[in-house]
Parts: structure tokens; C-alpha cells; sequence
């Protein structure tokens, strides 16, 4: 069944792929710019306008061209970056990790910290758990990633100087071997502390800001949940057959208060990797969200392309793994 799910979900990713193709591709040519005369310069000559033109092919119909386009990513080739001049997969290769590791933080934080936030809150009600979840569910909603990013700049790099402000990794720091690309990982497969502890400071203040709008729909669908749950028959027998609390909300509360908290995380990756951008301009991070920026800037068509068909291929992937986990954790679904 598992392996029909997914196959099913595989199938659609190519209509959702060709179709978010069109929508990008067509977009990116309704804009007035010339990104032939973007890459040659303000000073550069006709001629070499008309060149630069005709060798990027700006000059056939946009059908051709969109085929052309289609044609390359199949082959998984992104095609040149008119901004960097260097290819939009060599381009991708070295921001990507960057933006991986920068949302993997986020995400950890979120559940590591919404879940049991959540279930507090839930089976302590009124209390201070409770005051924490309800202000931490709130605030995260309200509060603007980057006005978050610039008072705790303020806070703990300007003020304390606990943190620093910014970047991957202070200037002259040489970055670890790379093995996985991700620094946090690979400084510790080195063997190098001082490098990782280097690295989580540089991680932590970005990987906070990100993460704690997803950390507020996450505390506040477990809440939701568990007090859904906690006023079940079955939980109310639990308790009258004397099992512990513990045990009544870990092994029958939570897992069934779980499933619609499954389908936000599964949602809040592919946020967490749209919303990295201005994040990662705050923090100066070298991530995909700085280098989509900068295609839009300058109109690079291929860097804006790859950029937004890789997040939306993560997207898709996140959610065939929430339809998986949702047959594992309750083997009552059925997507017949």
C-alpha cells in the first residue's frame, strides 16, 4: 500500500513540476527587461548586446525557448546564470547546503521544542506552561521574521556580544572538509569542537528566527489537539484504570493528537525554505534565498527558475512523506 502511495504521489510531482514551469517561465518573460543588457553592462555596445542575445537564445519565441528550457531540466540542467555567469546547478550546489542546514536547524527546533510545549500547555491548562504556549503561539503568528532577526542582532550581537551577526563563518575561517556540505555535520565528522561550536553560534541566531513562526503553529496544533484528545472516552478509561499520566498522554493521547500536527510539519519544510530569504538577507547567509533574491534583481531567468522548481520539488517530497507517515502512524488510513 505504501509502495502504491508512493508511486501515485511520484506520477502527480511531474504534472505539479510542469505546471509551476509554465507559471515561472511565463512570469519571468512578461517582466520588460532585457537580461541580455543586464549581463553585458550599462556601457557595453549593441553589438555585443546582440551577441549575448542570440548566444542565450533571448532572441527565439518564447515556445522555443520554453522548450528549449524543458528540454534542459529534464536532463537536470538549470542552464547558465546571466549574474553569476557560471552554471545554475554549480550555483545551486554551492548555496543549497547553506539554506538545508540553516531550515534542518529550524525544523529541529520546532519540534523538539513545539511538541513538548504543546502537550504542556494542553494537560496543565491555565498554568505557566500554558501562558508560555498560548504567548509563544501568538507572538510567532504576529511578529515579522525580519523586525525578530533585527532586535536579537541588537540584543546579543550588539549589545552582549554573545552572538555573532551574521554570516556562516567569521572572515578567515577556513570552512571544515566537506562531506555532507552541511558545517554543523562535517566540523564534527572531523573531529574539530572549537570549528563546530564556531559553526553553532553562527547557526543560532538565524536558525531561531526561522524556526519560531514555525515553533508557533506547532504549539498551538498540539495544544489543539491534545485537548481535543485528553477529553476522549478511551483517555478518561485510561485513567480509571489507574495508568499513569505519563503514560496516558505519551502512549494514548499524543500519538493520536499527532496526525494533524504531522500535515503542519510536513507544510512548515517547504516554508521554512521559501521563508529562509529574507532571513538569510538579515543574517547575510549564504543560502538559495540570497542567491534568488539576486536573480530577481537582475532578472536571471534560470537562477529564478531552478531556485523555485527545487523548493517546489522539496515541497512535493515533504508532502509524499507526510502520506507515508500518515499510514504509519495510523494504520486505519487508506488511500484507496
Amino acid at each position: 500500500m505504501i509502495l502504491r502511495i508512493i508511486v501515485r504521489r511520484l506520477f502527480f510531482l511531474v504534472f505539479v513540476l510542469f505546471g509551476l514551469s509554465v507559471i515561472t517561465f511565463g512570469l519571468s518573460h512578461i517582466i520588460p527587461a532585457d537580461p541580455a543588457r543586464l549581463m553585458a553592462g550599462p556601457r557595453a555596445s549593441k553589438e555585443t548586446v546582440d551577441l549575448l542575445r542570440e548566444k542565450y537564445g533571448f532572441n527565439d519565441p518564447l515556445l522555443t525557448q520554453y522548450v528549449r528550457y524543458v528540454g534542459d531540466v529534464v536532463r537536470l540542467d538549470f542552464g547558465d546564470s546571466t549574474s553569476s555567469r557560471r552554471s545554475v546547478n554549480e550555483d545551486l550546489r554551492q548555496y543549497l547546503p547553506a539554506t538545508i542546514e540553516l531550515a534542518l536547524a529550524a525544523f529541529m527546533l520546532s519540534v523538539v521544542v513545539g511538541i513538548p510545549l504543546g502537550v504542556l500547555s494542553a494537560v496543565n491548562p491555565n498554568s505557566i506552561w500554558d501562558l508560555i504556549g498560548r504567548l509563544v503561539s501568538i507572538t510567532g503568528l504576529a511578529m515579522p521574521s525580519f523586525w525578530l532577526a533585527l532586535m536579537l542582532q541588537f540584543a546579543f550581537f550588539a549589545k552582549l556580544g554573545w552572538l555573532p551577526d551574521g554570516q556562516r563563518l567569521p572572515i578567515g575561517v577556513d570552512a571544515p572538509r566537506q562531506i555532507t556540505s552541511l558545517y554543523s555535520i562535517d566540523a564534527l565528522l572531523a573531529g574539530n569542537l572549537s570549528l563546530f561550536w564556531t559553526v553553532i553560534k553562527h547557526l543560532l541566531m538565524p536558525s531561531v528566527v526561522l524556526a519560531y513562526g514555525s515553533l508557533a503553529v506547532v504549539t498551538r496544533m498540539v495544544r489543539s489537539g491534545m485537548l481535543e484528545v485528553l477529553s476522549q472516552d478511551y483517555v478518561r478509561t485510561a485513567r480509571a484504570k489507574g495508568l499513569r499520566q505519563r503514560t496516558v498522554v505519551i502512549r494514548h493521547a499524543l500519538k493520536n493528537a499527532l496526525l494533524p500536527t504531522i500535515t503542519v510539519l510536513g507544510l512548515q519544510v517547504g516554508l521554512l525554505l521559501s521563508g529562509a530569504v529574507l532571513v538569510e538577507i538579515v543574517f547575510s547567509w549564504p543560502g538559495i534565498g540570497r542567491y534568488a533574491v539576486q536573480g530577481v534583481q537582475q532578472f536571471d531567468y534560470n537562477a529564478i527558475m531552478g531556485t523555485t522548481l527545487v523548493i517546489a520539488f522539496v515541497y512535493v517530497i515533504m508532502n509524499l512523506v507526510v502520506d507515508v507517515l500518515y499510514v504509519v502512524v495510523d494504520p486505519r488510513i487508506s488511500y484507496a
